[in-house]
C-alpha cells in the first residue's frame, strides 16, 4: 500500500526526514547508501543477495578495502542505515534510487535487472515520490522503456511521480571520495524532477551538479568511458608498435609527453572493470543502430581486448623456444583488474590465464587481494608460485608488486634461465635483468630474446 502524500516532497528532502530506499547494495549502491545516511537521512539499503545482506548486518563488507565504508557501516547500521533483503520494508519510500548492474549481453545490453528493481520501485514508493536510476543505460533507454514502463503504470511524470536518471560515476579504489567530490549529471524530462534529484544528491555531493535530458546524461556517461578506453588504446597500439620496430615504448612515451599538446598514457595488458568495458559499446551499438558505425570506438576496443591474447602468445612461444619446444610453469602475479583494488570484473587477467591454460602450461596465481585463479591454481605465498616457475608473469600493478625484491625473487626460483613478463611496466628492464631474469615487457622489442638467453645461460656457467 503506497501511503498517502501528506508532505511536500522537497520539505522532507529539505528536513532530512526523507524514507531513502536504495535498491543494489554493491559497488555503487552501498557506498552511495552510506553517503546518504551520513548526511542524516534514514536509507534502507535493499539487495537480493542475501548472503550479502547478512554481512552488512554483521557489520561485515565485500568493500572493506575502500577507504572510509567499514567505519560508516560500523556508524550508521541499525541508526540511519537499514540493510534488508525484504522488499517489504521498503513500502512507502520517498525516495527510491536504483543502482543494479547493467551487463553486456552477446548482442547488447541488458537491462533486466534495471528493470525488476523499476517494477519493484513503482509498487512500493509512495505517491507523489521520487525514483532515481543510477544504473548505466543504453541511450535512449530511458525515453523508449523506462518512461513507457512509468506511464503504463498510470502515473503521470512530474505530478503522480518524479523521475530522474543520474549515472554514477567513480571509480574503484576512491569510491567514497569520488562520490563526493565529482561533478554529478541529472537527467530528467519535467523541472520538478530535477530539481528534486538536485536536492537529494546536494545533500552529500560537494561538486557541482547540472540538470540535463536523459538521452544527454545516457550519452555523457558513456562518453567518458569510451574517452578513456580509446585514449588507453592509442597507447597500446603505439606500444604494439615499438614492439615490431625494435623500441622500448617507456622512451617513446616520455618523450612524446615532453610535448605540450600531448599526454600518452601508460600501455599495459589490457583494459578492465565493470564500465570501460561495457560503455563504449553501449555507444556503439546504440549509433550503429542509427545509421552510424563508430569505428574508432570499435577499433579501440578490439585493440584493448586482444592485448592478453597477444602476451599470451608471446609468453607462449618464448618458453617453448627456451625448453626446446615444451610448455612450462608460469606464475601469474595479480588477478584484479586494477592495482591495490579487491575487484576481478572483466580482468585482462582472464582471458590471458584462460589462453595460457588453452596452451598447455601450468598456471599458477597469487594475488594479495583475492582468492581467485580463472582456472589456474591459486597459492597463497607468493615464494610457493614461483619457486619451480619458468615465467613471473605481472598482470596488475598492486603496490606489493611495484618495489619487490627482484634479486630476492630468482633466487627462490630453482631453475637456470627464467622469464619475468612485465604487463604493467613495473620494473627497469636492466635492473630486472641484473637480478637475473629474461625480461620481458609490454611495448619493447621481442628481437633479442636469444642474446638475452644465452647471456643469462653464461651468468650460471660462471
Amino acid at each position: 500500500m503506497k501511503r498517502v502524500l501528506v508532505e511536500d516532497l522537497e520539505t522532507v528532502i529539505k528536513s532530512k526526514e526523507a524514507k531513502v530506499s536504495v535498491i543494489g547494495q554493491g559497488y555503487i549502491g552501498l557506498p552511495t547508501s552510506l553517503l546518504i545516511a551520513k548526511a542524516g537521512f534514514s536509507v534502507y539499503g535493499y539487495d537480493i543477495n542475501r548472503d550479502l545482506i547478512k554481512e552488512l548486518l554483521l557489520g561485515k563488507t565485500r568493500l572493506a578495502k575502500e577507504k572510509g565504508i567499514k567505519n560508516l557501516i560500523s556508524e550508521l547500521k541499525g541508526k540511519k542505515y537499514m540493510p534488508t533483503s525484504r522488499l517489504e520494508d521498503l513500502i512507502g519510500s520517498d525516495v527510491i534510487i536504483i543502482a543494479v548492474p547493467t551487463p553486456k549481453g552477446r548482442n547488447g545490453p541488458n537491462i533486466s535487472m534495471v528493470l525488476e528493481a523499476l517494477e519493484n520501485a513503482l509498487e512500493l514508493v509512495r505517491t507523489g515520490g521520487l525514483i532515481v536510476v543510477e544504473s548505466t543505460l543504453p541511450p535512449r533507454t530511458f525515453y523508449d522503456i523506462i518512461i513507457p514502463e512509468v506511464e503504463g503504470h498510470g502515473l503521470k511524470i512530474g505530478r503522480d511521480i518524479f523521475l530522474a536518471y543520474c549515472p554514477e560515476r567513480a571509480l574503484p579504489g576512491n569510491l567514497l571520495h569520488e562520490l563526493v567530490n565529482n561533478f554529478r549529471i541529472i537527467g530528467a524530462i519535467d523541472e520538478r524532477s530535477g530539481q528534486l534529484a538536485k536536492l537529494l544528491y546536494s545533500s552529500f555531493v560537494k561538486a557541482d551538479i547540472e540538470i540535463t535530458d536523459p538521452l544527454t546524461a545516457e550519452v555523457v556517461k558513456l562518453v567518458e568511458n569510451s574517452y578513456r578506453d580509446v585514449n588507453i588504446a592509442f597507447a597500446n597500439e603505439v606500444a604494439r608498435i615499438c614492439e615490431v620496430l625494435g623500441l622500448d615504448v617507456r622512451d617513446v612515451r616520455r618523450l612524446s609527453n615532453r610535448h605540450p599538446r600531448v599526454h600518452m598514457l601508460v600501455p599495459g595488458i589490457g583494459v578492465g572493470g565493470s564500465c570501460l568495458t561495457k560503455d563504449p559499446l553501449f555507444l556503439f551499438w546504440a549509433s550503429k543502430e542509427n545509421g552510424y558505425l563508430p569505428e574508432l570506438i570499435r577499433n579501440a576496443r578490439g585493440i584493448n581486448s586482444e592485448m592478453p591474447h597477444h602476451y599470451a602468445m608471446i609468453l607462449d612461444d618464448i618458453i617453448r623456444r627456451m625448453n626446446g619446444g615444451s610448455t612450462g610453469t608460469i606464475a601469474v602475479l595479480g588477478v584484479t583488474y586494477k592495482g591495490d583494488v579487491p575487484d576481478i570484473r572483466e580482468s585482462p587477467a582472464e582471458p590471458f590465464v584462460k589462453d595460457l591454460i588453452n596452451r598447455g602450461h601450468v598456471v599458477k596465481i597469487y594475488d594479495p587481494l583475492v582468492k581467485f585463479s580463472f582456472g589456474g591454481k591459486y597459492v597463497s605465498d607468493i615464494m610457493e608460485a614461483i619457486k619451480d616457475a619458468d615465467a613471473l608473469a605481472f598482470v596488475t600493478d598492486h603496490s606489493e608488486f611495484k618495489f619487490i625484491d627482484l634479486a630476492k625473487l630468482r633466487r627462490n626460483i630453482n631453475k637456470r634461465q627464467v622469464i619475468l613478463f612485465d604487463g604493467r611496466l613495473l620494473f627497469d628492464p636492466s635492473e630486472a635483468e641484473e637480478a637475473g631474469f629474461i625480461y620481458v615487457s609490454v611495448g619493447r622489442s621481442f628481437g633479442r630474446l636469444e642474446e638475452r638467453m644465452i647471456k643469462i645461460n653464461h651468468l650460471y656457467e660462471i
